[in-house]
C-alpha cells in the first residue's frame, strides 16, 4: 500500500493521512492499494474540480474523492471560506477515503448514492448533532442526479448511525461487501435480517416523530 501525498503537506498532515487509512483498513478489514491524496489551496482546488468534473463545486464542497482515483482536499485555513469549520479538515479526509474502500470494494459496481454518502458520513461524522431541512424519499436518492438535487447527507448519516446503534459497525462494513455479490434489497435484508423498504419506512417516521428540522441538510 502507497500513499503518496502531494500540494500543501505538512509532516503532521500526512500522519494524519496514515491514521485515518489504518482507521478504514480495520472498519471495512480490506487493503484497497495505492491511493493519491492532494491537498489545495482555494484557488487550484476549484479549478482542478471544474477541470475533472466538468462543473464547479458547489459551495460546500471542500474535498472529493475524484473517479480518476486521486483525493483531493481544501487547504484547512480556507475551510471558513466554504462555511466550514477548520477543525472538519481531518474528518473530510476520512469521509473522502471512505469513499475510495467503498468503490474498490465493490469495482466494477457502484451503490445508490445514498448509500455510499450515508457510509461515509457516519463514519466521518457520527458524532455531529443531526440537522435536517426535510426527509426525502430514498428511492429519490438512487441516482446521482437525485443525490444532486437534495444532497441528504445528514439523512443519510442518522439512516446508517440508527443502523449500527441496532446491529453495530461491523455490520455496515458487511453489507457494502455483500453488495458487490447481489442487490442492495438482497444484501440488507441477508446482513440485517429484515426488509430494506421496511427499515427505511421505519427510519423515516422516527424523524417525522422526531420533529427534526434545520436550515440545511448537507456536510
Amino acid at each position: 500500500m502507497l500513499i503518496h501525498c502531494d500540494g500543501l503537506l505538512t509532516l503532521k498532515c500526512k500522519d494524519l493521512i496514515n491514521e485515518k487509512f489504518k482507521f478504514l483498513v480495520n472498519f471495512f478489514d480490506f487493503e484497497p492499494g495505492d491511493l493519491s491524496i492532494e491537498i489545495l489551496s482555494l484557488e487550484n482546488f476549484d479549478e482542478f474540480y471544474e477541470l475533472k468534473k466538468g462543473q464547479k463545486p458547489e459551495f460546500f464542497v471542500v474535498g472529493s474523492a475524484l473517479d480518476d482515483g486521486r483525493i483531493i482536499i481544501l487547504d484547512k485555513k480556507d475551510f471558513p471560506k466554504k462555511e466550514h469549520k477548520e477543525e472538519e479538515f481531518e474528518r473530510v479526509i476520512l469521509h473522502e477515503l471512505a469513499h475510495m474502500f467503498i468503490r474498490r470494494i465493490l469495482w466494477p459496481k457502484q451503490t445508490y448514492p445514498w448509500i455510499e454518502e450515508g457510509v461515509c458520513e457516519f463514519i466521518s461524522f457520527e458524532d455531529y448533532p443531526l440537522k435536517i431541512k426535510k426527509i426525502v424519499n430514498f428511492e429519490e436518492l438512487k441516482t446521482i442526479e437525485g443525490w444532486r438535487k437534495h444532497h441528504a447527507y445528514q439523512q443519510s448519516k442518522e439512516f446508517f448511525k440508527r443502523l449500527s446503534e441496532k446491529c453495530g459497525k461491523k455490520k455496515i462494513a458487511e453489507f457494502i461487501k455483500k453488495i458487490k455479490e447481489k442487490s442492495e434489497e438482497e444484501s440488507f435484508e441477508e446482513v440485517f435480517g429484515e426488509k430494506l423498504n421496511k427499515f427505511e419506512e421505519e427510519f423515516k417516521a422516527s424523524l417525522k416523530n422526531e420533529k427534526i428540522t434545520s436550515s440545511w441538510n448537507t456536510l
